[in-house]
């Protein structure tokens, strides 16, 4: 009996959470998930609050694994997705830290849409001008590495039925970089994301701005590639107020911005991320501040939004 009691308990599995039922709505009115783990119920109240058209979520949060240890598998929020099909699921592959090898990641990528079959979007990575832990950072390496990916998963969708629907986004780049993508990173790269955009995949960029000034940063960008945006799978998988202390918190105004955003932007996917927080910095509580309390923008979001 001593030893009995001594064993270690087996872990409780948590209790599944009630998944409401509901229509999804434009994908111009989207979220992107927080990278905690697990998400909260006032996570999905804030999923229900909104009924977005569309989501952002992390590779690592299907199972995909995170060497990095800041993320992990969420079986509710796999269950969450199952149940909303209707709206458009937005892969972000976790963590790509540098040009990772491309044969890799496509299967990764393979896996996880054979695992969720309805789940036809990957984000090949994430700003990598700025995320990529090298000092050889430089646009043709990015260039090279974004081509090679497609290459690979194409073989792929040439070779196996189960992979002919997965979809690609060309990463978005960091606004305003060291390494400049408005003025000279877009050009660099065009060859690349003709591949993408040329065989029906797509672009995903970052749009932010600041408290009562919602411009549009994909006016900035070259015109060729202006050019393109409302004919072609264009994500904007991360939005909202830049980090700073003059942005204040997330407020109703917060919200109407999103709305004004989403109006005029040649996006079509929408989908708020991390917003700005009072001390300048980035949070992992978007739309539920650190105590579960839904902020403020979310209700003129789920009112408002397209």
């Amino acid at each position: 009996m001593l030893v009995a009691a001594c064993l270690p308990r087996a872990p409780i599995a948590p209790t599944p959470l009630p998944i409401l039922a509901w229509a999804a709505h434009d994908a111009r009115r989207g979220m992107d998930l927080s990278p905690k783990t697990p998400l909260q119920p006032t996570d999905y109240h804030a999923l229900d609050v909104v009924q977005p058209g569309s989501v952002v979520l992390f590779s690592a949060q299907l199972g995909d694994g995170d060497p990095l240890r800041q993320i992990g598998v969420d079986a509710q929020l796999q269950a969450w997705l199952a149940a909303h099909q209707d709206v458009v699921q937005i892969v972000r592959m976790w963590p790509v830290r540098g040009p990772e090898d491309p044969r890799r990641l496509a299967l990764r990528i393979v896996k996880l849409h054979l695992r969720f079959p309805w789940i036809t979007w990957f984000q090949i990575a994430n700003e990598p001008d700025i995320e990529w832990a090298t000092e050889r950072t430089a646009w043709a390496q990015i260039g090279a590495w974004a081509e090679a990916v497609w290459f690979e998963v194409e073989r792929y969708r040439q070779l196996e039925p189960s992979a002919a629907d997965i979809k690609l986004l060309f990463p978005p780049l960091a606004q305003g970089s060291p390494l400049d993508p408005e003025n000279i990173g877009y050009d660099a790269l065009r060859p690349a994301i003709g591949l993408y955009l040329d065989h029906g995949d797509g672009l995903a960029g970052h749009e932010y701005w600041d408290r009562d000034d919602v411009y549009l940063v994909e006016d900035r960008w070259p015109g060729w590639l202006q050019a393109r945006l409302a004919t072609i799978p264009f994500f904007v998988t991360e939005c909202g107020r830049r980090p700073l202390v003059s942005n204040g918190q997330p407020d109703d105004l917060l919200g109407r911005e999103l709305v004004d955003f989403s109006a005029r932007t040649r996006a079509r996917v929408v989908a708020p991320f991390v917003l700005s927080s009072p001390d300048g910095s980035f949070d992992q509580f978007d739309f539920v501040d650190w105590q579960g309390n839904l902020r403020p923008h979310l209700f003129v979001w789920g009112a408002l939004g397209p």
